[in-house]
Protein backbone atom coordinates (compact mmCIF):
# COMPACT_ATOMS: atom_id res chain seq x y z
CA UNK A 1 0.00 0.00 0.00
CA UNK A 2 1.08 3.69 -1.03
CA UNK A 3 1.80 5.65 2.33
CA UNK A 4 2.27 9.63 2.27
CA UNK A 5 4.35 11.46 4.71
CA UNK A 6 2.78 13.01 7.41
CA UNK A 7 3.90 16.57 5.26
CA UNK A 8 2.49 15.44 2.36
CA UNK A 9 -0.85 14.61 3.81
CA UNK A 10 -0.99 17.57 5.57
CA UNK A 11 -0.44 19.40 2.64
CA UNK A 12 -2.79 17.16 0.64
CA UNK A 13 -5.98 17.66 2.91
CA UNK A 14 -4.92 21.03 3.67
CA UNK A 15 -5.36 22.00 -0.04
CA UNK A 16 -9.17 20.29 0.20
CA UNK A 17 -7.96 17.56 -2.20
CA UNK A 18 -8.92 14.02 -1.29
CA UNK A 19 -6.64 11.04 -1.20
CA UNK A 20 -7.02 8.18 -3.99
CA UNK A 21 -8.42 5.45 -3.36
CA UNK A 22 -6.52 1.96 -4.21
CA UNK A 23 -9.79 -0.27 -3.98
CA UNK A 24 -9.76 -3.20 -1.27
CA UNK A 25 -8.70 -6.80 -2.52
CA UNK A 26 -12.03 -8.74 -2.68
CA UNK A 27 -13.14 -12.39 -3.11
CA UNK A 28 -13.46 -13.77 -6.93
CA UNK A 29 -16.49 -12.42 -8.19
CA UNK A 30 -17.26 -9.93 -5.42
CA UNK A 31 -17.87 -6.05 -6.09
CA UNK A 32 -18.45 -3.16 -4.27
CA UNK A 33 -20.71 -0.49 -5.29
CA UNK A 34 -18.90 2.00 -2.03
CA UNK A 35 -16.23 2.60 -0.22
CA UNK A 36 -16.66 0.33 2.79
CA UNK A 37 -17.43 1.46 6.57
CA UNK A 38 -15.23 1.17 9.25
CA UNK A 39 -16.73 0.45 12.94
CA UNK A 40 -13.85 -0.47 15.63
CA UNK A 41 -15.51 -1.12 19.07
CA UNK A 42 -13.21 -1.64 21.58
CA UNK A 43 -13.84 -2.51 25.86
CA UNK A 44 -11.48 -1.60 27.94
CA UNK A 45 -9.78 -3.93 30.07
CA UNK A 46 -10.83 -6.83 28.56
CA UNK A 47 -8.21 -10.15 28.18
CA UNK A 48 -8.55 -12.31 25.14
CA UNK A 49 -8.80 -15.58 27.41
CA UNK A 50 -12.94 -14.22 28.51
CA UNK A 51 -14.30 -14.95 25.32
CA UNK A 52 -15.71 -18.23 23.84
CA UNK A 53 -13.86 -17.94 20.98
CA UNK A 54 -10.71 -18.00 22.90
CA UNK A 55 -10.78 -20.73 25.11
CA UNK A 56 -13.22 -19.52 27.85
CA UNK A 57 -15.64 -22.23 28.90
CA UNK A 58 -17.50 -20.19 31.92
CA UNK A 59 -18.75 -17.17 29.79
CA UNK A 60 -21.50 -16.95 27.71
CA UNK A 61 -20.03 -15.27 24.79
CA UNK A 62 -22.41 -16.23 21.79
CA UNK A 63 -22.60 -12.73 19.93
CA UNK A 64 -18.79 -12.37 20.01
CA UNK A 65 -18.19 -15.91 19.12
CA UNK A 66 -20.87 -15.89 16.31
CA UNK A 67 -18.44 -12.80 15.13
CA UNK A 68 -15.14 -14.93 15.59
CA UNK A 69 -16.85 -18.09 13.25
CA UNK A 70 -17.80 -14.93 10.75
CA UNK A 71 -14.51 -13.57 10.46
CA UNK A 72 -10.42 -13.56 11.37
CA UNK A 73 -9.65 -14.10 14.77
CA UNK A 74 -5.94 -12.87 15.90
CA UNK A 75 -4.98 -14.61 18.54
CA UNK A 76 -1.38 -13.46 19.20
CA UNK A 77 -2.86 -9.18 19.17
CA UNK A 78 -0.88 -7.48 21.89
CA UNK A 79 -0.94 -4.40 24.07
CA UNK A 80 2.09 -2.72 23.59
CA UNK A 81 2.10 -0.60 26.48
CA UNK A 82 -1.16 -2.77 28.57
CA UNK A 83 -2.69 0.73 29.76
CA UNK A 84 -5.12 3.24 28.36
CA UNK A 85 -4.19 6.74 26.85
CA UNK A 86 -1.25 4.94 25.53
CA UNK A 87 -2.89 2.32 23.40
CA UNK A 88 -5.48 4.64 22.61
CA UNK A 89 -2.76 7.16 21.20
CA UNK A 90 -1.22 4.38 19.32
CA UNK A 91 -4.43 3.22 18.07
CA UNK A 92 -5.87 6.38 16.58
CA UNK A 93 -2.03 7.63 15.37
CA UNK A 94 -0.37 4.44 14.40
CA UNK A 95 2.35 5.86 15.83
CA UNK A 96 4.55 4.81 19.05
CA UNK A 97 4.24 6.93 22.28
CA UNK A 98 7.47 9.38 21.78
CA UNK A 99 6.25 10.00 18.24
CA UNK A 100 2.41 10.84 19.32
CA UNK A 101 3.34 12.43 22.84
CA UNK A 102 1.39 10.13 25.10
CA UNK A 103 4.28 8.41 26.82
CA UNK A 104 1.79 7.90 30.09
CA UNK A 105 -1.82 7.62 31.36
CA UNK A 106 -3.52 11.08 31.62
CA UNK A 107 -1.17 12.82 28.55
CA UNK A 108 -3.11 14.56 25.90
CA UNK A 109 -1.96 13.22 22.41
CA UNK A 110 -0.23 15.73 19.58
CA UNK A 111 -2.77 17.53 18.12
CA UNK A 112 -1.16 18.34 14.84
CA UNK A 113 -0.55 14.59 13.83
CA UNK A 114 -2.91 12.45 11.11
CA UNK A 115 -5.54 10.63 12.59
CA UNK A 116 -7.36 7.41 11.24
CA UNK A 117 -10.76 9.56 11.42
CA UNK A 118 -8.84 12.43 10.02
CA UNK A 119 -7.72 10.06 7.07
CA UNK A 120 -11.40 8.80 6.96
CA UNK A 121 -12.52 12.16 6.84
CA UNK A 122 -10.63 13.75 3.98
CA UNK A 123 -11.86 11.21 1.84
CA UNK A 124 -15.71 11.39 2.42
CA UNK A 125 -16.40 10.19 5.14
CA UNK A 126 -18.98 10.67 8.23
CA UNK A 127 -16.76 10.00 11.54
CA UNK A 128 -18.46 9.66 15.07
CA UNK A 129 -16.89 8.35 18.48
CA UNK A 130 -19.19 7.32 21.30
CA UNK A 131 -17.63 6.19 25.18
CA UNK A 132 -14.60 6.58 26.95
CA UNK A 133 -11.61 9.10 25.35
CA UNK A 134 -9.20 8.80 27.99
CA UNK A 135 -6.44 11.14 25.83
CA UNK A 136 -6.35 14.31 27.81
CA UNK A 137 -4.22 15.92 30.55
CA UNK A 138 -7.44 16.13 32.98
CA UNK A 139 -10.33 13.81 33.08
CA UNK A 140 -13.00 16.85 33.18
CA UNK A 141 -15.80 14.69 30.98
CA UNK A 142 -15.83 17.06 28.54
CA UNK A 143 -13.44 17.01 25.48
CA UNK A 144 -13.83 20.19 23.10
CA UNK A 145 -14.15 20.32 19.55
CA UNK A 146 -10.48 21.29 18.18
CA UNK A 147 -8.75 18.29 20.50
CA UNK A 148 -11.17 15.13 18.83
CA UNK A 149 -9.05 14.35 16.40
CA UNK A 150 -11.24 14.26 13.04
CA UNK A 151 -14.16 12.81 14.57
CA UNK A 152 -17.46 15.16 14.19
CA UNK A 153 -20.36 13.23 15.93
CA UNK A 154 -18.93 13.00 19.59
CA UNK A 155 -20.97 11.36 22.97
CA UNK A 156 -18.46 10.92 25.10
CA UNK A 157 -17.21 11.18 28.67
CA UNK A 158 -13.59 11.70 28.52
CA UNK A 159 -12.39 9.37 31.38
CA UNK A 160 -15.10 7.59 33.32
CA UNK A 161 -15.60 3.96 35.00
CA UNK A 162 -19.43 4.74 36.62
CA UNK A 163 -21.28 2.70 34.81
CA UNK A 164 -25.07 3.37 35.77
CA UNK A 165 -27.33 6.19 35.68
CA UNK A 166 -24.47 8.75 34.41
CA UNK A 167 -23.78 11.16 31.68
CA UNK A 168 -21.87 11.74 28.57
CA UNK A 169 -21.46 15.24 26.65
CA UNK A 170 -21.66 16.06 22.97
CA UNK A 171 -20.89 19.76 21.48
CA UNK A 172 -20.95 21.67 24.92
CA UNK A 173 -20.18 20.53 28.57
CA UNK A 174 -24.17 20.47 29.13
CA UNK A 175 -24.12 16.70 30.86
CA UNK A 176 -26.82 14.51 28.42
CA UNK A 177 -27.65 12.20 31.61
CA UNK A 178 -29.13 8.70 30.86
CA UNK A 179 -30.82 5.77 33.32
CA UNK A 180 -29.60 2.34 32.87
CA UNK A 181 -25.66 0.56 32.20
CA UNK A 182 -23.67 2.77 30.32
CA UNK A 183 -22.00 0.23 27.61
CA UNK A 184 -26.02 -0.91 26.60
CA UNK A 185 -26.88 3.36 26.36
CA UNK A 186 -23.57 3.88 24.14
CA UNK A 187 -24.61 0.68 21.71
CA UNK A 188 -27.67 2.03 21.14
CA UNK A 189 -26.31 5.36 20.40
CA UNK A 190 -24.23 3.59 17.60
CA UNK A 191 -27.38 2.07 16.31
CA UNK A 192 -28.66 5.17 15.98
CA UNK A 193 -25.47 6.49 14.22
CA UNK A 194 -25.27 3.49 11.74
CA UNK A 195 -29.30 3.99 11.08
CA UNK A 196 -28.47 7.95 10.25
CA UNK A 197 -25.25 7.37 8.08
CA UNK A 198 -26.32 4.40 6.25
CA UNK A 199 -26.37 5.99 2.80
CA UNK A 200 -22.72 7.29 2.69
CA UNK A 201 -19.58 5.74 4.06
CA UNK A 202 -18.66 6.19 8.09
CA UNK A 203 -16.19 5.63 10.32
CA UNK A 204 -17.09 4.64 13.99
CA UNK A 205 -15.68 4.39 17.39
CA UNK A 206 -17.24 2.77 19.84
CA UNK A 207 -15.49 2.33 23.57
CA UNK A 208 -16.33 0.39 26.65
CA UNK A 209 -15.46 1.03 29.83
CA UNK A 210 -16.53 -2.36 31.00
CA UNK A 211 -15.00 -4.85 32.15
CA UNK A 212 -13.00 -2.27 33.55
CA UNK A 213 -13.45 -2.22 37.66
CA UNK A 214 -15.35 -1.52 39.29
CA UNK A 215 -16.62 -5.43 38.62
CA UNK A 216 -20.00 -4.54 40.63
CA UNK A 217 -21.09 -2.04 38.63
CA UNK A 218 -23.23 -4.41 36.63
CA UNK A 219 -27.01 -5.39 36.27
CA UNK A 220 -27.77 -8.12 38.52
CA UNK A 221 -29.16 -9.92 35.43
CA UNK A 222 -25.47 -10.77 33.98
CA UNK A 223 -24.27 -11.88 37.44
CA UNK A 224 -26.86 -14.16 37.55
CA UNK A 225 -25.48 -15.65 34.27
CA UNK A 226 -22.38 -16.07 36.15
CA UNK A 227 -23.07 -18.53 38.59
CA UNK A 228 -20.25 -18.47 41.24
CA UNK A 229 -19.80 -22.48 41.67
CA UNK A 230 -19.05 -22.20 37.86
CA UNK A 231 -15.73 -19.78 38.34
CA UNK A 232 -12.68 -21.78 38.15
CA UNK A 233 -9.49 -19.97 38.98
CA UNK A 234 -6.59 -19.96 36.19
CA UNK A 235 -3.92 -22.13 36.66
CA UNK A 236 -1.26 -19.41 37.16
CA UNK A 237 -3.21 -17.47 40.07
CA UNK A 238 -1.70 -19.53 42.90
CA UNK A 239 2.01 -18.58 41.60
CA UNK A 240 3.35 -15.33 43.35
CA UNK A 241 7.38 -15.91 42.84
CA UNK A 242 7.24 -13.21 40.61
CA UNK A 243 5.38 -10.87 43.02
CA UNK A 244 6.99 -12.42 46.59
CA UNK A 245 10.79 -11.57 43.93
CA UNK A 246 9.32 -7.59 43.43
CA UNK A 247 7.80 -7.26 46.68
CA UNK A 248 11.22 -8.21 48.18
CA UNK A 249 12.75 -5.05 46.60
CA UNK A 250 10.38 -2.37 46.56
CA UNK A 251 10.22 0.20 49.17
CA UNK A 252 6.38 1.48 48.77
CA UNK A 253 5.06 5.04 50.52
CA UNK A 254 2.81 4.30 53.53
CA UNK A 255 0.17 6.00 51.10
CA UNK A 256 0.82 3.52 48.80
CA UNK A 257 1.07 0.16 51.69
CA UNK A 258 -2.55 1.48 52.34
CA UNK A 259 -3.67 1.67 48.78
CA UNK A 260 -2.51 -1.88 48.25
CA UNK A 261 -4.33 -3.66 51.42
CA UNK A 262 -7.68 -4.42 50.46
CA UNK A 263 -6.72 -5.50 47.09
CA UNK A 264 -4.72 -7.86 48.84
CA UNK A 265 -7.12 -9.28 50.52
CA UNK A 266 -8.38 -10.05 47.82
CA UNK A 267 -5.66 -11.78 45.98
CA UNK A 268 -5.04 -13.61 48.73
CA UNK A 269 -8.41 -15.33 48.91
CA UNK A 270 -9.77 -17.44 46.31
CA UNK A 271 -13.23 -16.83 47.11
CA UNK A 272 -13.49 -12.94 47.57
CA UNK A 273 -11.41 -13.05 44.32
CA UNK A 274 -13.84 -15.14 42.54
CA UNK A 275 -17.09 -13.15 44.20
CA UNK A 276 -15.55 -9.59 44.37
CA UNK A 277 -14.07 -9.67 40.69
CA UNK A 278 -14.18 -12.61 38.86
CA UNK A 279 -17.82 -12.79 38.55
CA UNK A 280 -18.66 -9.11 37.77
CA UNK A 281 -15.75 -9.00 35.17
CA UNK A 282 -17.53 -12.17 33.00
CA UNK A 283 -21.15 -9.88 33.55
CA UNK A 284 -19.54 -7.19 31.96
CA UNK A 285 -18.52 -9.26 29.54
CA UNK A 286 -21.63 -11.10 29.08
CA UNK A 287 -23.22 -8.07 28.72
CA UNK A 288 -20.85 -6.52 26.15
CA UNK A 289 -21.25 -9.85 24.40
CA UNK A 290 -25.40 -8.56 24.03
CA UNK A 291 -23.72 -5.30 22.99
CA UNK A 292 -21.90 -6.89 19.92
CA UNK A 293 -24.89 -9.27 19.15
CA UNK A 294 -26.98 -5.76 18.97
CA UNK A 295 -24.04 -4.05 16.35
CA UNK A 296 -24.10 -6.72 14.29
CA UNK A 297 -27.81 -6.66 14.08
CA UNK A 298 -28.12 -3.09 13.09
CA UNK A 299 -25.30 -3.26 10.78
CA UNK A 300 -27.43 -5.96 8.96
CA UNK A 301 -30.69 -4.24 9.22
CA UNK A 302 -29.73 -1.17 7.97
CA UNK A 303 -28.40 -2.97 4.65
CA UNK A 304 -24.59 -2.10 5.54
CA UNK A 305 -23.51 -5.28 7.19
CA UNK A 306 -21.22 -6.50 3.75
CA UNK A 307 -19.90 -3.26 3.41
CA UNK A 308 -18.96 -2.51 6.96
CA UNK A 309 -15.00 -3.70 8.41
CA UNK A 310 -16.26 -4.52 11.99
CA UNK A 311 -13.55 -5.01 14.64
CA UNK A 312 -14.03 -6.36 17.97
CA UNK A 313 -10.86 -5.81 20.45
CA UNK A 314 -9.32 -4.21 23.85
CA UNK A 315 -6.76 -1.82 24.75
CA UNK A 316 -5.45 -4.10 27.42
CA UNK A 317 -6.38 -7.26 29.51
CA UNK A 318 -6.43 -7.78 33.79
CA UNK A 319 -4.49 -9.58 35.30
CA UNK A 320 -7.60 -11.09 37.86
CA UNK A 321 -5.38 -12.89 40.27
CA UNK A 322 -2.94 -14.35 37.90
CA UNK A 323 0.41 -14.21 39.50
CA UNK A 324 -1.67 -12.82 42.96
CA UNK A 325 -1.62 -9.32 40.61
CA UNK A 326 -4.71 -7.04 39.65
CA UNK A 327 -5.04 -4.78 36.98
CA UNK A 328 -2.30 -4.17 34.38
CA UNK A 329 0.54 -2.94 33.05
CA UNK A 330 2.50 -5.94 33.04
CA UNK A 331 4.29 -8.05 30.38
CA UNK A 332 2.27 -11.19 31.61
CA UNK A 333 -0.48 -13.02 29.04
CA UNK A 334 -3.43 -11.93 30.61
CA UNK A 335 -2.44 -8.25 30.80
CA UNK A 336 -0.80 -7.73 27.19
CA UNK A 337 -3.23 -10.21 25.01
CA UNK A 338 -6.23 -9.22 24.04
CA UNK A 339 -8.97 -9.95 21.47
CA UNK A 340 -9.05 -8.68 18.19
CA UNK A 341 -11.89 -10.01 15.86
CA UNK A 342 -12.04 -9.00 12.11
CA UNK A 343 -15.47 -9.24 9.96
CA UNK A 344 -15.85 -8.02 6.38
CA UNK A 345 -17.44 -10.42 4.35
CA UNK A 346 -16.45 -8.75 0.77
CA UNK A 347 -12.93 -9.66 1.52
CA UNK A 348 -11.87 -11.58 5.20
CA UNK A 349 -13.17 -14.89 4.90
CA UNK A 350 -15.11 -16.79 7.22
CA UNK A 351 -13.66 -19.04 10.17
CA UNK A 352 -10.24 -18.14 10.47
CA UNK A 353 -7.42 -18.01 12.78
CA UNK A 354 -3.91 -15.77 12.42
CA UNK A 355 -1.01 -16.30 14.64
CA UNK A 356 0.47 -13.02 13.19
CA UNK A 357 1.52 -10.44 15.81
CA UNK A 358 -0.57 -7.22 15.58
CA UNK A 359 0.19 -4.31 17.57
CA UNK A 360 -2.02 -0.48 18.21
CA UNK A 361 0.10 1.20 15.79
CA UNK A 362 -0.76 -1.72 13.06
CA UNK A 363 -4.24 -0.95 13.52
CA UNK A 364 -4.39 1.79 11.83
CA UNK A 365 -2.98 1.22 8.47
CA UNK A 366 -4.85 -2.30 8.63
CA UNK A 367 -7.85 -0.65 8.75
CA UNK A 368 -7.36 1.81 6.41
CA UNK A 369 -6.01 -1.01 3.71
CA UNK A 370 -8.75 -3.28 4.27
CA UNK A 371 -11.09 0.09 3.11
CA UNK A 372 -9.29 0.51 0.26
CA UNK A 373 -7.85 4.45 1.33
CA UNK A 374 -4.42 5.34 1.73
CA UNK A 375 -2.66 5.79 4.60
CA UNK A 376 0.18 8.61 5.75
CA UNK A 377 3.58 7.32 7.22
CA UNK A 378 3.40 5.57 10.56
CA UNK A 379 5.15 3.44 12.50
CA UNK A 380 2.45 0.59 12.37
CA UNK A 381 2.28 -2.44 10.08
CA UNK A 382 -0.33 -3.10 7.17
CA UNK A 383 -1.84 -6.50 8.70
CA UNK A 384 -4.63 -7.13 5.99
CA UNK A 385 -3.29 -9.67 4.45
CA UNK A 386 -3.28 -11.41 8.04
CA UNK A 387 -6.79 -10.87 7.96
CA UNK A 388 -7.63 -12.05 4.73
CA UNK A 389 -6.38 -15.39 5.87
CA UNK A 390 -3.27 -15.08 3.11
CA UNK A 391 0.02 -14.35 5.67
CA UNK A 392 1.10 -14.33 8.71
CA UNK A 393 4.58 -13.01 8.94
CA UNK A 394 4.49 -9.44 8.63
CA UNK A 395 6.85 -9.02 11.62
CA UNK A 396 8.68 -11.61 13.78
CA UNK A 397 8.17 -9.49 16.96
CA UNK A 398 6.10 -6.73 18.78
CA UNK A 399 7.73 -4.10 21.03
CA UNK A 400 6.20 -4.29 24.83
CA UNK A 401 6.72 -1.17 27.43
CA UNK A 402 6.18 0.55 30.10
CA UNK A 403 7.88 4.05 29.73
CA UNK A 404 7.04 6.04 33.04
CA UNK A 405 6.65 5.02 36.33
CA UNK A 406 4.02 4.64 38.60
CA UNK A 407 0.26 3.78 38.46
CA UNK A 408 -0.89 0.21 38.67
CA UNK A 409 -1.34 -2.44 39.51
CA UNK A 410 -1.96 -2.56 42.83
CA UNK A 411 -0.28 -5.42 44.86
CA UNK A 412 3.04 -5.48 43.34
CA UNK A 413 2.52 -1.86 41.25
CA UNK A 414 4.13 -1.91 38.37
CA UNK A 415 6.46 1.34 38.86
CA UNK A 416 9.41 0.73 38.11
CA UNK A 417 9.60 1.35 34.08
CA UNK A 418 10.28 -2.20 31.93
CA UNK A 419 10.43 -3.06 28.23
CA UNK A 420 9.82 -6.06 26.56
CA UNK A 421 9.32 -8.05 23.53
CA UNK A 422 6.36 -10.76 22.31
CA UNK A 423 6.73 -13.22 19.86
CA UNK A 424 4.51 -15.79 18.33
CA UNK A 425 6.36 -17.97 20.86
CA UNK A 426 8.43 -16.06 23.64
CA UNK A 427 7.79 -13.53 26.33
CA UNK A 428 10.90 -11.76 27.54
CA UNK A 429 11.12 -8.30 29.83
CA UNK A 430 13.88 -6.16 30.79
CA UNK A 431 13.07 -4.47 34.07
CA UNK A 432 14.69 -1.23 33.70
CA UNK A 433 16.29 -0.67 37.44
CA UNK A 434 17.36 -4.61 37.41
CA UNK A 435 17.96 -6.03 34.36
CA UNK A 436 16.84 -8.92 32.33
CA UNK A 437 13.33 -9.95 33.90
CA UNK A 438 11.16 -12.51 32.33
CA UNK A 439 11.34 -15.08 29.95
CA UNK A 440 8.32 -17.76 29.41
CA UNK A 441 8.12 -20.14 26.29
CA UNK A 442 4.45 -19.72 25.83
CA UNK A 443 3.82 -22.89 23.66
CA UNK A 444 5.17 -25.29 25.92
CA UNK A 445 3.87 -23.01 29.07
CA UNK A 446 1.07 -21.18 28.60
CA UNK A 447 0.38 -20.13 31.69
CA UNK A 448 3.92 -18.65 32.18
CA UNK A 449 4.74 -20.72 35.53
CA UNK A 450 8.39 -21.54 34.35
CA UNK A 451 10.47 -17.91 34.05
CA UNK A 452 13.46 -18.90 32.38
CA UNK A 453 15.74 -16.04 32.88
CA UNK A 454 19.41 -16.56 32.93
CA UNK A 455 19.25 -20.11 32.72
CA UNK A 456 22.20 -21.26 30.47
CA UNK A 457 20.19 -23.59 28.70
CA UNK A 458 18.56 -20.21 27.28
CA UNK A 459 21.19 -17.74 27.10
CA UNK A 460 21.87 -17.43 23.84
CA UNK A 461 17.64 -16.91 22.94
CA UNK A 462 17.99 -14.23 25.84
CA UNK A 463 20.37 -12.58 24.22
CA UNK A 464 18.83 -12.60 20.63
CA UNK A 465 15.43 -11.01 22.47
CA UNK A 466 17.32 -8.76 23.93
CA UNK A 467 18.66 -7.60 20.79
CA UNK A 468 15.29 -7.75 19.12
CA UNK A 469 13.94 -5.45 22.10
CA UNK A 470 16.65 -2.78 21.55
CA UNK A 471 15.97 -2.49 17.96
CA UNK A 472 12.52 -2.30 18.05
CA UNK A 473 13.08 0.13 20.72
CA UNK A 474 15.23 2.22 18.22
CA UNK A 475 12.45 2.02 15.71
CA UNK A 476 10.34 3.26 17.99
CA UNK A 477 12.17 6.41 19.02
CA UNK A 478 12.48 5.06 22.85
CA UNK A 479 15.60 6.12 24.07
CA UNK A 480 15.45 3.86 27.00
CA UNK A 481 15.86 6.79 29.57
CA UNK A 482 13.49 7.74 32.06
CA UNK A 483 14.62 10.98 32.86
CA UNK A 484 14.38 12.10 28.85
CA UNK A 485 10.89 11.10 28.92
CA UNK A 486 9.83 12.71 31.75
CA UNK A 487 11.33 15.97 31.01
CA UNK A 488 9.56 15.31 27.25
CA UNK A 489 6.24 14.85 28.96
CA UNK A 490 6.62 17.75 31.26
CA UNK A 491 7.91 20.43 28.30
CA UNK A 492 4.62 18.88 27.05
CA UNK A 493 2.23 19.34 29.55
CA UNK A 494 3.40 22.64 30.22
CA UNK A 495 2.64 23.88 26.20
CA UNK A 496 -0.78 22.89 26.83
CA UNK A 497 -1.26 24.88 30.10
Amino acid sequence: MKKHTRRQFIKTTAAGIPLAAVGSRLFAGQSSARQPNIVYVFADQMRAHALGCYGNEIVPTPSFDAMAAAGTVFDNAVSTWPVCSPYRAMLLTGLYPMANGTVKNDTGVRDDLPTIAKVCKAQGYATGYIGKWHLEWQRTPFVPKERRQGFDYWAVNNCTHKYMDHFYCTDTPEKIRFKGYDALVQTDLAIDYIQKNKDRPFCLFLSWGPPHNPYNLVPDEYKERIPLDKIELRANVAERAVVDHLLARDKPSERLRKSRKARRAVLESDERLKKQSIQGYYAHTAALDDCIGKIRDALRQAGVAKDTILVFSSDHGDMLGSHRMALKQMPFEESINVPFLVEYPRAVPKGKRSDALIAPVDVMPTLLSLAGLQCPKVDGKDMSDAARGVASDQQDAVLLMKLLPGGGPYIINAITPWRGVRTKRYTYANLFDYGPWLLYDNQEDPYQLNNLIDKPAYAVLQAKLEKRMRELMKEAGDPGDTDQITAYRESRRLKSM
